[in-house]
């Protein structure tokens, strides 16, 4: 049985950082580099602010 949720590298719209972020994040995460908020919790699968860049396996 494979997990719903993966771990998605994610490119921040503010400064072009990528970050490895989880697909279903129960907390905020924000950018390393200039604190913009890239992922924001939804209950299940969280709102992804920035660009998906990859999906990892």
């Amino acid at each position: 049985m494979m997990p719903k949720s993966k771990f998605l590298e994610v490119e921040c719209p503010e400064c072009g950082n990528k970050q490895v972020v989880f697909g279903s994040s129960s907390t905020e995460v924000k950018c390393s580099k200039c604190n913009f908020m890239l992922v924001a919790p939804k209950g299940g699968k969280s709102a992804v602010k920035g660009k998906i860049v990859k999906v990892l396996t």
